[in-house]
This record gives C-alpha cells, sequence and structure tokens, in this order.
C-alpha cells in the first residue's frame, strides 16, 4: 500500500463534509471577533447538514516536498454524507462514504469551530466573488495581527467554497482546498454500502485522560502550535490510542502504542536531527518516534516548523538494534483508518 496516496484520501474526508465532533471545552478569550465573521462561519459548519450537491474540488499542501495535489468529484445528500471519488492518476476511480455528522459539535474543514474562535481573531472582509457565485470572505488573524486562514462562503447557501492556510509569516500558503465547480441539488440519494468504520476503535472522550495518564500514556491536554486536545479514541483490539489536537485549522492525531519501533516499518521515511524521528512530508505528514516503550506516530497537516516544534516537546529514545521479537512497527496503514472511513480504499491506492 502506497502510505502519501492514502494520506491523500485520509486528510481530504474532512474537507467541509461536516463530520462528527465532539463539544469542545475552550478558554475564554478576550478576542473581539466580527460577530458577522462568527455567523457566517457558523453557517458554513452547519451548512452540509442541510445542502445536497455535486462538485469538483481540489486540494494543494506546500512543503519540503513541494507542491502536492489532489482532485476529487464530491457528490454530497445532506441527509445520508457524501461520496468521494479521486479524480486523476493517484487513484482513478477509487471511491469512499463519508456518513453525515450527528452531534452538535461544529467543524470547519475538519477543525473544531470552538477552538477557532478561541485560537483567532474572526474578521469579515465582506464580499467577493468566487466560481460565479458571490462570497462572503473571513479571515483569521493571529494575536500579532498576521493572517492565518481565509474563508470563501457562499452568499446565498452558507457552503464553504474555499479554504487557505497561511504559515506563522502570514504570507506563505500552506494549504488550500477550493471548489471549481459546484452544482446544488433539491435533493440526493446515495446508494453505497454501509460506512465502513474500523473495527475495535472506541470513543473515550477525554473524561479518562486523568486515568491514562496514572498508566504511563503520555495525555497532554496541549502542544505548540497552540494545539489543543479535544478527543480521545482507542483501538481495543491491541490496546493503542488516538488523541485529537487542534487549534481550529491545523489538525494532527497522535497514535500512542506500547512497544518498540521497528526502523522497517519507516523505510522510505527520512531522518531528522534529532536522532530516533522519522518523518514524511505530504497531504498529511507523518512523524514516526518511540520512547520509553511507546511507539509515536503524528499524523496532521501542520506546516514544517510548527510540526518540528511539537515533535521536539517529546523524549525521543535513540534507535537500537531489535531481535525478531521486539519488532513491532507502528501500524501506519492500520491507524491511517482510524481518522475517517477512508481507509478502507486502501486496497486501492497501490
Amino acid at each position: 500500500m502506497s502510505l502519501s496516496r492514502l494520506a491523500v484520501l485520509v486528510s481530504t474526508a474532512l474537507i467541509g463534509i461536516g463530520l462528527p465532533m465532539p463539544a469542545v471545552a475552550v478558554p475564554t478569550v478576550q478576542r473581539e471577533d466580527s460577530p458577522t465573521a462568527v455567523s457566517w462561519l457558523q453557517k458554513a459548519a452547519a451548512a452540509p447538514n442541510r445542502l445536497s450537491y455535486r462538485g469538483t474540488q481540489i486540494m494543494t499542501a506546500w512543503g519540503p516536498q513541494g507542491a502536492s495535489s489532489a482532485m476529487f468529484d464530491i457528490v454530497h445528500a445532506a441527509s445520508q454524507g457524501s461520496e468521494i471519488s479521486v479524480l486523476g492518476s493517484s487513484a482513478p476511480g477509487a471511491k469512499a462514504f463519508v456518513q453525515r455528522a450527528t452531534s452538535t459539535g461544529a467543524a470547519i474543514d475538519g477543525g473544531p469551530l470552538a477552538l477557532l474562535q478561541a485560537t483567532y481573531q474572526l474578521v469579515d472582509k465582506c464580499c467577493t466573488d468566487l466560481i460565479g457565485r458571490t462570497a462572503v470572505l473571513v479571515e483569521a488573524l493571529r494575536d500579532d495581527q498576521t493572517l492565518a486562514a481565509r474563508f470563501w462562503i457562499d452568499k446565498a447557501t452558507g457552503l464553504l467554497l474555499q479554504r487557505q492556510l497561511f504559515s506563522v509569516d502570514g504570507k506563505t500558503m500552506v494549504r488550500t482546498t477550493v471548489f471549481t465547480e459546484l452544482q446544488f441539488e433539491e435533493s440526493e440519494f446515495l446508494p453505497h454500502l454501509p460506512p465502513m468504520q474500523p473495527s475495535g476503535v472506541e470513543p473515550m472522550g477525554l473524561g479518562k485522560v486523568d486515568n491514562l495518564r496514572s498508566q504511563g500514556w503520555v495525555c497532554a491536554p496541549e502542544l505548540p502550535a497552540s494545539l489543543k486536545l479535544y478527543d480521545v479514541h482507542q483501538d481495543t483490539s491491541n490496546g493503542s490510542l488516538q488523541f485529537s489536537y487542534s487549534d481550529g485549522l491545523f489538525n494532527v492525531s497522535l497514535f500512542e502504542q506500547r512497544g518498540a519501533l521497528d526502523p522497517a516499518a519507516v523505510a522510505g521515511f527520512s531522518t531528522t536531527d534529532s536522532p530516533g524521528v522519522y518523518v514524511r512530508y505530504g497531504m498529511p505528514s507523518y512523524v514516526v518516534w518511540s520512547s520509553d516503550g511507546i511507539v509515536y506516530t503524528l499524523i496532521g497537516d501542520l506546516p514544517p516548523d510548527p510540526l518540528g516544534d511539537v515533535v521536539r516537546s517529546f523524549a525521543h529514545d535513540v534507535p537500537a538494534k531489535l531481535t525478531a521479537v521486539q519488532r513491532l512497527g507502528t501500524g501506519l496503514a492500520k491507524i491511517a483508518t482510524w481518522l475517517t472511513p477512508m481507509g478502507a480504499l486502501s486496497p486501492k491506492l497501490g
């Protein structure tokens, strides 16, 4: 299986579809958001649950690997969810179904709206045009007033048409998703198989974090780059854990599994300045390391610099030669399927 190809689909399943999100506890903030900006983002978060549409969407990310792009055909039924088909050469004809959101936690492009409001100042920049439609432009600013993100929201329907993310300098674009074609439908029905959720993965929520810490798991409430812990899942088949972090724009999942890192499992990854840390940049990026009997796999869409800050906040073991009995691997192919039902496509991706 090609992890880079799977990664494209895993990250894309979160694009403006309205996946279920848990309620997020956020700190009180003093920022003065534009009420109209917040209102438009709330409409964008709710739009997929009341609108049916067909469209073509392009995702592009920039990083040390250069530019990576993928194109998708999306058929969305408000009452069911989205069927996403890969266009182009990466996995032509591959499809997956992403179920409609059922919880009240609002999300924009996969990031919790509550954390977006808590982390950034939201500003209404009035109106513009995109793909022949009148759109409202909303910007997210950091505390130093540098630009963090732009959102183009369809004025007539509230659907998110385009999102751009910027590095800490406020000028360098690191990620964009945009509809190039869009057609709204009165109603839509998707004949599909039941959503293929990975077996044995159960939500734990934040209520058991203290207990997990007492068992030796690293359950940091916050990570560098203003990332806040908002959800926890466990794979009951092997006891490994997934910790989900976000600042409302960028999202990372940190997987922890007891054992030793098998270097063969990260063949094709690049080494870093930190011994024992392996990285593969892309959509999304992967970083793997081990420490004190736990193998860590970080998967996310952070730019390289903040991604490095996150990884450096953890301890790392110096690589050692392992016996055949000690080799565990990282389970990259399996843990990728935790993120969305898109992982069911992995057999078709090479």
